[in-house]
């Protein structure tokens, strides 16, 4: 199948200078261009160990694709696996970790970047952390990974979560599976 494609002048212009002439054509140079691009700068692709048929997208953890529409499959924090497979939970359990590391809620502004007060609260989407003595608000996955992942840097333990982006238009990845690692 083909497909008509019109471009401006500004574009055509910018192939032609990548073209060798007489040899490619728009659409060889199109295909290179692409390449080019798959080769340095797509995430990586790897066979998922349990599924050799499926293919799971590994991304750096410092800068992740749009994780909304994002089922949570696995999350392991250093190494074990947690018992709630979704973003908060790795959040929260990321949270638990700083307890023993951090006297008092001020100190805890170094490593929860996301919101939290002092003391108990749990309207608003809060979630009390009596071993911290703060509360924390829940997150949509792109910022419950970012807090999850910071925290983990911070510490200085590994952070792994594979995902599965559900079967939307909006998802960005629809139907395909990825892998964080912090």
């Amino acid at each position: 199948m083909t497909h008509q494609v019109e471009l401006s002048d500004v574009t055509f212009t910018r192939l032609q200078k990548l073209a060798v002439p007489l040899v490619d054509s728009i659409e060889s140079v199109i295909n290179r261009i692409a390449a080019y691009y798959e080769d340095h700068h797509a995430p990586q692709v790897a066979p998922a160990p349990e599924h050799k048929t499926a293919l799971i997208r590994k991304f750096n953890g410092t800068t992740p694709p749009d994780l909304t529409h994002t089922k949570v499959l696995s999350v392991k924090l250093a190494g074990q696996p947690i018992k709630k497979n979704n973003w908060n939970s790795a959040l929260f359990e990321t949270i638990g970790l700083l307890k023993g590391k951090i006297d008092n809620a001020d100190e805890a502004r170094r490593f929860i970047i996301v919101n939290f007060v002092k003391g108990k609260k749990e309207d608003e989407g809060y979630k009390f952390v009596p071993e911290l003595g703060i509360s924390v608000q829940g997150q949509d996955a792109n910022a419950a990974w970012k807090g999850a992942s910071h925290i983990a840097r911070q510490l200085g333990i590994s952070l792994e979560v594979e995902f599965l982006w559900r079967n939307k238009e909006q998802a960005a990845f629809p139907g395909e599976t990825g892998c964080l690692s912090a």
